[in-house]
């Protein structure tokens, strides 16, 4: 209870806003209310002025903030709806009914609307999101390579252009294979090529290596930390030069390299030139996975000679800092890096987003060590632009900020109080951010 207090007293001491000119006149320097939500926790409304393009503008800005560090916190992707594998759509949803659904809604703080999304032909009521999407190392979007967050421990989070590529098994033969599927044979009805393995990386699971396929034993857990997705349309010349499915993904992001994880192999007793013959039962080690792969295709192949020399694999693995990120939310656009807001407006966002008054959320790591989860709006559904929303951010301290969807899609949500929208309704949409408290 000492270290909460401590924090709780920090958040109080910093200052509401950093002393830099822009676009706020007024209104800064005291909240109009304040609240602890959780300890460390709390929640702030400023009634500010704001000079929008020549126009004069009261605004509300909604603020809630922690110290991140705070192990207590965690920020998360919010999948509201079913998804849709064949094309990444997911169904729509309002963020209070997918908290009304949770299992244990109990630790969900607050929460705010995601990014952008577009109508689905393919099923009705489903939305594919614009950018990537991720939760619990799950891709449920693939996303373009544009502006995403990434939500790191302790309600820490990464701003960059994070894309995904398949993880890669160099052989140390010259050939490559990658993860064709996770606990079991086929992904989405596709079975494995010669050039995959079938990942088993359920500790304590009993596998019995089918006809037409060798069993390998890896005491290694860079194959079970990889992201898991669907996609299709991927060649390898390394490998069998056919188009096929990957189920296992890392992150990539541009100036950044990735890393490389060293997998030992190993020749367990029921199989001991480390390669399992047809009929073997094995079970999937604590700290390791057991693969599979079609008997003597490429993979096999070489996955039986390292493990026959007690070599060891190469596997490609996220960039160092993206490793511990669990979920990504898209965005659109980036709104402040290292401490200057974006003035240009990004050629992938639309004049009617950039230059109309909307409602507009943002989650930011700010200067002053904190996060925060912001919304801005006035009366009747009218906010300010997308250049002044950024110089806001910037004159309130943000180091970095990620904008979301706007206008009709704004939302602050938090169990037990009514939404915070631009218009009085909650809309239906693909994704939110949300704090959980645990």
């Amino acid at each position: 209870m000492a270290a909460v207090a401590v924090t709780a007293a920090v958040l109080a001491a910093v200052p509401a806003a950093s002393a830099s000119s822009g676009p706020i006149q007024s209104g800064l320097g005291a909240p109009t209310s304040q609240r602890t939500l959780r300890p460390g926790v709390t929640l702030s409304v400023y009634t500010v002025k704001v000079l929008d393009a020549g126009v004069l503008r009261t605004i509300k800005i909604r603020k809630i903030a922690w110290q991140i560090g705070n192990s207590r916190v965690a920020l998360q992707s919010a999948v509201l709806g079913s998804s849709y594998p064949d094309d990444y759509a997911i169904r729509l949803n309002r963020i209070s009914s997918w908290y009304a659904g949770l299992a244990s809604p109990s630790s969900v703080t607050a929460a705010i609307n995601g990014d952008f999304f577009g109508d689905d032909w393919r099923h009705s009521g489903a939305g594919i999101p614009s950018g990537i999407l991720v939760h619990g190392r799950t891709i449920y979007a693939f996303g373009w390579g544009g502006p995403a967050v990434g939500y790191l421990p302790a309600g820490n989070m990464l701003m960059g252009r994070p894309s995904v590529r398949p993880t890669v098994i160099s052989l140390g033969n010259g050939s490559t294979a990658t993860v064709g599927a996770f606990n079991g044979l086929t992904t989405n009805g596709v079975t494995i090529h010669s050039d995959q393995v079938a990942a088993y990386v359920n500790a304590g699971a009993h596998v019995t290596v089918p006809s037409g396929y060798a069993g390998y034993v890896l005491p290694s857990t860079a194959l079970s930390q990889t992201l898991r997705g669907a996609r299709s349309g991927y060649r390898f010349s390394t490998g069998a030069n056919v188009s096929e499915s990957v189920a296992g993904f890392r992150f990539a992001v541009p100036n950044l390299t990735h890393g490389t994880a060293s997998v030992p192999t190993s020749q367990p007793a029921q199989c001991p030139t480390g390669t399992c013959a047809a009929g073997t039962a094995l079970t999937v080690p604590a700290g390791g996975v057991v693969v599979l792969a079609k008997a003597g295709g490429i993979a096999a192949t070489g996955l039986s000679a390292q493990s026959a020399a007690g070599a060891a694999l190469s596997v490609t693995t996220d960039p160092a800092g993206w490793d511990t990120v669990g979920d990504v939310m898209g965005g659109k656009p980036q709104l402040v890096a290292n401490g200057r807001a974006i003035t240009q407006q990004p050629s992938y966002v639309d004049s009617w987003q950039w230059d109309n008054a909307h409602w507009r959320p943002a989650i930011v790591r700010a200067a002053n060590g904190q996060g925060w989860m912001v919304v801005e709006g006035g009366k009747n559904g009218i906010g300010v632009k997308g250049l002044t929303w950024a110089k806001m951010l910037e004159q309130m301290g943000a180091r970095d900020a990620m904008g979301f969807d706007n206008n009709s899609s704004t939302e602050l949500f938090r169990p037990g109080a009514l939404p915070v929208t631009a218009y009085g309704y909650e809309r239906d949409i693909t994704s939110a951010t949300y704090l959980a408290y645990n």
